[in-house]
């Protein structure tokens, strides 16, 4: 529980603190006076202040933000965020977002580099070498073979006994053809769960297709060379990428058609069970779970609400098209205001969510 505690805080302070840094820099280099670059909301625990900046670790390690001058009101001078041209504004606010997605891609191009399993593309897709294949089932159909033996999502299947040969699996192919081979038969499966091997016996069907009852995926480690991992990673992210935003799309579908949340949205509590998961699994694991959760960071933070970076790129762009007198910046800091606290509503709400569904 510590460890899940430790690398909860690392993979939400990493998250947060690149996302921030991207705006820090592009600021920086933009020539817009950064006041403070905090990680966390209030209570301050630490502060520092080097140069003109204000470096603050706060309480709360849900968020952070970069304060510039004149981001909040309309300042004369030179170096305020307020007198900057459009582009610079939008440059900087979308520094973020780019920087998340920049993460994922160095993880993701890590771990291929050492050895890891794609979070989406088929293996048989990447050339590089494949030092392990394991069968884990995706699926398990109800009142199937499987299901009446115990079988759960997320096992790994490592072979059969029958008539006192014990059969070794390593592919999903050769999982698929011995359960074709021996409809109807009695016949002893073994498997791995939470590190443990167990066993039990399955009546297999005379299903045509499926005798065991489940769907499964081959989870194969591909080690690629280090000078190709960068564009293996870069069609990985570009797939999480496109898988998220097809996601999100329908996850605003369901709150617009049937004002419900999907029931695989979690806020932290989620977050932090799945990273006691992946801690569990091992360090590929963590890196992936961390890649996953930068691009889901990234996509969320483009989105045109109040509060969100999509929100402000939109308010510069109306206010660019419609002139400066489109909307005084004390009502936008307001319709912000106000997004940011629907934000956390939203987030308490699911954190309740988290709660029912986890404990």
């Amino acid at each position: 529980m510590i460890l899940t505690i430790i690398v909860f805080i690392l993979v939400i302070g990493i998250l947060v603190t690149v996302h921030e840094f991207g705006h820090f820099v592009v600021a920086k280099l933009s020539g817009v006076k950064v006041e403070e670059f905090a990680f966390g909301f209030p209570p301050k625990l630490w502060s520092k202040k080097k140069g003109e900046t204000r470096y603050i670790i706060n309480l709360l390690p849900i968020g952070g933000y970069v304060k510039m001058l004149g981001e909040e009101e309309n300042i004369k001078d030179k170096r305020s965020y307020s007198t900057q041209p459009t582009k610079k504004k939008v440059a900087i606010i979308v520094a973020g977002v780019v920087m998340n997605l920049v993460l994922a891609w160095v993880l993701l191009a890590i771990g291929f580099a050492v050895g890891m399993s794609p979070l989406i593309s088929s293996p048989d897709s990447i050339h590089g070498q494949r030092l392990k294949t394991s069968i884990i089932i995706a699926e398990t159909k109800k009142d199937s073979p499987a299901e009446k033996a115990g079988l759960k999502q997320g096992d790994e299947i490592k072979g059969f006994e029958v008539d006192g040969q014990n059969i070794v699996l390593g592919q999903g192919s050769e999982l698929t053809n011995f359960t074709k081979s021996h409809k109807g038969e009695t016949i002893t499966i073994n498997y791995l769960r939470d590190g443990s091997t167990l066993s039990a016996q399955v009546i297999l069907s005379d299903d045509e297709t499926q005798p065991l009852g489940v769907a499964s995926i081959d989870n194969s480690i591909i080690r690629v060379e280090w000078y190709r991992a960068p564009v293996v990673a870069a069609v990985e992210t570009a797939k999480i990428f496109k898988l998220t935003f097809s996601f999100i799309g329908s996850l605003f579908q369901g709150i617009f058609t049937k004002g419900q949340v999907s029931g695989d949205v979690g806020g932290p509590i989620a977050i932090y069970v799945y990273t006691g998961m992946a801690v569990k699994l091992g360090v590929m694991a963590v890196l992936q779970f961390v890649a996953l959760l930068s691009v889901n960071l990234a996509l969320v933070n483009i989105l045109p609400l109040p509060a969100l970076d999509g929100g402000k790129i939109l308010f510069i762009v109306l206010r660019r098209i419609m002139g400066k007198h489109f909307m005084q910046e004390k009502i936008e800091n307001i319709i912000h205001t106000v997004g940011f606290a629907l934000l956390i509503g939203l987030m308490i709400l699911l954190t309740i969510k988290d709660i029912k569904r986890f404990f």
